[in-house]
């Protein structure tokens, strides 16, 4: 099978992996360096000539605007497309985020009935696009739902006892510092929970807004209580160490910082977005709180905390947690599948 795929992401060593199981695997780079605007155009132009010369079996994008490419090569050379989304785009938390998301959700409307099939992350993604677009006498294309694959290291990393040692409780997050993960919800929920626990929060990311979130920890005086770890490509002693994982975005596609908790046996405390509900059981493997409320936030934590019964029931149903796939190669293999199946 011939597979011309859209990536920002190129050099991904998944996508070798994929590159095994097919015939070929041409990837057009949509990087961010090669121009906000003008990655777009060269891209199209690139694929255009490939297709030009030879046939391939499907055209698969992950964005929005790449997916905007695609419907117009699928248009032109005759071959099917898969529109992958990984992200909940018909929330109101989405839209509301930016002009630019607007014009996504614009974009989504036009080409979701048009795609030859569509992979989602998630229930959450597919029963909101099932919802958008029930009004619509459109043709549905075939949808399927396919996780995305969490990999961590088993061993070695950062010990955070060791390295903040003196808190009853230690609480992760990971995550892009970026608006719509609402860190700053984070830190607001923080200086609830330490009126009354010596409690740590360990922030493993980077991103645009770690400026204003430093900012927003000084304001806060926070300092002894909220460290940030910057990236990091080991987070197996995090997960091992921490006693919680702590998710406040508006909104996700999947959230696989949860999954790669509840691999490691570490339960998570999140807002009802992405796998909320689906992977994370509420009083199961994990607690969940409405989008943007510190104030449950907080309680749910100060319960987890308090409650040895729940400590350990959450704990043990996250370790006991069955996850969407058995291995990579079992992810790998489903999607592929998806590949097979899509039809023009």
């Amino acid at each position: 099978m011939k597979i011309l795929m859209f990536s920002s992401d190129p050099e991904n060593p998944r996508l070798k992996r994929y590159a095994e199981v097919l015939g070929r695997l041409e990837i057009i780079d949509l990087s961010r360096e090669l121009g906000r605007f003008a990655r777009f155009w060269k891209g199209y132009k690139k694929a255009k000539a490939i297709l030009s010369r030879e046939k391939f079996d499907l055209i698969t994008a992950q964005e929005i605007e790449h997916s905007f490419i695609a419907w117009l090569l699928s248009n032109k050379f005759n071959t099917p497309w898969q529109m992958q989304i990984h992200t909940d785009i018909f929330s109101p938390y989405f839209v509301r985020h930016s002009v630019s998301n607007m014009v996504r959700v614009f974009l989504a409307e036009f080409l979701i009935p048009r795609a030859s099939c569509i992979r989602v992350v998630s229930e959450r993604i597919k029963n909101s696009i099932t919802r958008r677009l029930s009004h619509q006498v459109v043709a549905k294309p075939p949808l399927v739902v396919l996780p995305i694959y969490a990999e961590i290291k088993k061993e070695g990393g950062i010990n955070l006892r060791e390295k903040y040692p003196g808190y009853d409780l230690y609480i992760l997050m990971v995550a892009r510092l970026s608006r719509e993960k609402n860190i700053k919800l984070a830190l607001k929920t923080m200086s609830e929970v330490i009126r009354e626990i010596k409690t740590v929060l360990v922030i493993v990311g980077d991103g645009p807004e770690r400026k204003d979130i430093e900012l927003e920890i000084r304001n806060l005086k926070l300092g002894n209580s909220v460290k940030l770890e910057g990236w990091q490509e080991n987070l197996s002693g995090y997960y091992a160490s921490a006693d919680i994982l702590l998710i406040t975005s508006n909104y996700e596609g999947y959230g696989l910082s949860a999954v790669e908790a509840l691999s490691s046996g570490l339960p998570v405390i999140m807002t009802d977005v992405g796998v909320a509900g689906e992977i994370i059981k509420n009083g199961i493997n994990g607690l969940i709180a409405p989008v943007g409320s510190s104030y449950i936030l907080s309680g749910e934590i100060l319960k987890f905390l308090k409650d040895s019964n729940l400590r350990l029931k959450l704990k043990e149903g996250a370790e006991n947690t069955k996850l969407p796939y058995n291995s990579f190669e079992d992810y790998r293999d489903k999607l592929v599948d998806s590949w097979l199946t899509c039809k023009k």
